[in-house]
């Protein structure tokens, strides 16, 4: 019976604690350098996240191992609300991707929201003798020792690998540090082609240094208006994005998690935090924690089939 009284205690003070939350300032763990595309939705969205909290919310990037080191820091923080990660496309490639996590990506977090996604581009060189999709699965089928450029593990290495196996193709990959040399090395000319998440290359798209062929997602990218998507190039069911989202440690409270979401959805509402994410290309989602969830999961088990087939091998 003492035990029972424990935990029912336990209960009702855990209940009030986040009936009051926040009543101090909360860390978001941004697992990547500042500057990129995790980062730049984050600063987007943060400040009226802040506003609608009551409370400061610092971000703290701690990137590494492919977004592993920040995700290991919050795995392990208490699960009070108080400090928070944001996650991208990494986190559901990494379980396939890395040998040895120091967590199980399911089982230590629990989603919040997913706040936005950047689609992917098909760019190339404006030297490749492609104007179309159709044209450029031809020109690639019809070459040997074609390579492209990525940076390995991101979308657009995802998408890339997933377009070379529906199309049943075999193309080299070159692996950069970042989308960003990647693109600079295909406006070079020194790779012919990438997939990229938006806000990479529609600078150079928009300039005439790259021509874009296709965006992986069911809608033009409003971003790029004027660039077809894969299905209308012919190529059915293709969507890969960049996804952006924010989780907490594992038993966190409930209603942490609810007022967390509500707040987030709210603030992917504003007119400012549009126009910012719009600016690099992100789109608004603002799902609420058990869609994200289940978007996870589908990711995990997605990118492990592409990954496994395309004989990507993990580190330890």
């Amino acid at each position: 019976m003492s035990r029972l009284l424990a935990l029912i205690a336990l209960s009702l003070f855990a209940a009030a604690a986040a009936a009051q939350y926040p009543q101090r300032p909360i860390r978001l763990i941004v697992p990547a350098a500042p500057g990129g595309g995790t980062d730049i939705t984050a600063r987007s969205f943060v400040p009226a996240l802040a506003d609608n909290l009551g409370q400061p919310v610092v971000i703290e990037n701690r990137g590494g191992a492919g977004g592993v080191v920040g995700t290991e820091v919050v795995a392990k923080s208490a699960p009070d609300g108080y400090t928070l990660l944001m996650v991208y496309i990494s986190h559901a490639t990494n379980p396939t991707l890395v040998t040895k996590l120091p967590y199980d990506t399911l089982r230590d977090f629990v989603p919040i929201t997913l706040i936005s996604h950047e689609p992917t581009v098909l760019v190339t060189n404006p030297a490749v003798p492609a104007a179309t999709l159709a044209e450029f699965i031809a020109w690639v089928k019809a070459q040997s020792n074609l390579s492209y450029a990525t940076d390995p593990g991101s979308a657009g290495f995802l998408a890339a690998e997933l377009f070379l196996q529906r199309i049943g193709a075999k193309v080299q990959y070159i692996p950069y540090k970042g989308s960003g040399p990647a693109a600079a090395d295909v406006v070079a000319g020194h790779v012919p082609y990438m997939w990229s998440v938006i806000s990479i290359v529609t600078p150079y798209a928009k300039g005439g240094r790259l021509k874009a062929l296709a965006t992986a997602d069911k809608q033009r990218a409003p971003a790029l208006p004027d660039v077809p998507t894969a299905a209308e190039g012919g190529l059915a069911d293709f969507a890969v994005s960049g996804w952006y989202g924010l989780v907490a440690p594992a038993k966190t409270p409930r209603a942490v998690i609810d007022r967390v979401h509500a707040e987030a959805a709210k603030a992917l509402q504003s007119e400012a935090v549009r126009q910012r994410l719009a600016a690099s290309g992100s789109i608004p989602i603002g799902a609420g924690p058990d869609e994200f969830g289940a978007h996870i999961k589908s990711e995990i088990e997605r990118w492990h089939r592409v990954l496994t087939a395309a004989g990507v091998q993990p580190t330890n």
